[in-house]
């Protein structure tokens, strides 16, 4: 990390300061184009691109500003996130399996199957999450992160990551939105279940936190969140060529504690629609917890 929170090399350029992310986050000049260029950093979103795509189509996560569909999807599923957070407030049987698993109920071997219930509940009441499709969950975060190109290779000659993007678009009415939320978004909040469960094995810290303060403490970000230059430009004193990538590293720049909606780009065009959703279900899973 630079003193700015800005290093660049080559045609990347990696943020992990707050403020910086902050501001970048609305630079008119930053954003989710993604046009293959330059030849360096092809590699890379083409594989970001195919990944996040279905049938030729991107995910919303990786749409444009402008783009007119993906404004009005995004207040929808905003306007549904937010009925869904109310409900989860008082509808805390819901959350019973997620409890005891924070209350370290070993019979649950891992508690990713669970939030993906959850969240494939927003859109579609006749969700049932399986060991399919969580395995089809596991199969995208591996897709985007590895750097293994032979298994990426071979991945792409056997469809492993077309066939899971096809069996979660299935179970969510072929919404885009929802294949994002069951097979990407959902692996940072199995992340906070996971930190929850740190916090309530410990009686001490288990005897002060209120539910919204376990939630808070337990809110983790997406590691990356990628962006595009449309033109050339600085940033404090870091100059960005036209095409140049942005890493912006939510995790790094959370832990500083500058702007407390970091997390779910609450200020920027491209906020998270579950900014109310995510924290009703840390704080109805704490609160079932520990009146268990």
């Amino acid at each position: 990390m630079t003193q700015t929170g800005i290093a660049k090399t080559l045609d990347v350029i990696v943020v992990d300061n707050a403020a910086q992310i902050a501001a970048l986050s609305n630079d008119s000049r930053i954003d989710r184009l993604f046009e293959l260029q330059p030849a360096s950093n092809r590699a890379t979103l083409k594989r970001t691109l195919n990944t996040l795509s279905y049938q030729g189509v991107r995910f919303p996560t990786i749409t444009p500003k402008d783009d007119v569909t993906r404004a009005a999807n995004q207040s929808k599923l905003w306007d549904i996130c937010n009925q869904k957070a109310a409900d989860l407030r008082s509808a805390q049987a819901a959350m019973a399996s997620l409890a005891k698993w924070v209350q370290g109920d070993n019979t649950i071997t891992d508690p990713g199957i669970l939030v993906q219930q959850a969240v494939g509940s927003i859109f579609s009441d006749q969700f049932k999450a399986t060991n399919k499709s969580w395995a089809a969950a596991l199969t995208l975060a591996t897709a985007i992160r590895s750097n293994n190109s032979f298994k990426m290779f071979w991945w792409k000659i056997t469809g492993k990551v077309t066939k899971a993007k096809r069996l979660l678009a299935s179970m969510v009415n072929e919404d885009l939105s929802g294949v994002h939320g069951t097979g990407v978004a959902l692996h940072n909040i199995v992340a906070s279940i996971k930190l929850m469960r740190g916090y309530y094995a410990d009686a001490t810290i288990r005897k002060t936190l209120t539910p919204e303060q376990a939630a808070e403490m337990s809110l983790s970000p997406p590691p990356v969140v990628l962006r595009q230059a449309t033109a050339s430009g600085e940033v404090s004193g870091c100059p960005f060529s036209k095409y140049s990538l942005l890493l912006l590293k939510l995790g790094e720049g959370d832990k500083e504690k500058q702007a407390k909606n970091l997390i779910f780009m609450t200020d920027s065009w491209s906020r998270c629609p579950a900014e109310k959703w995510v924290p009703a279900l840390l704080e109805g899973v704490w609160e079932k917890a520990i009146k268990q």
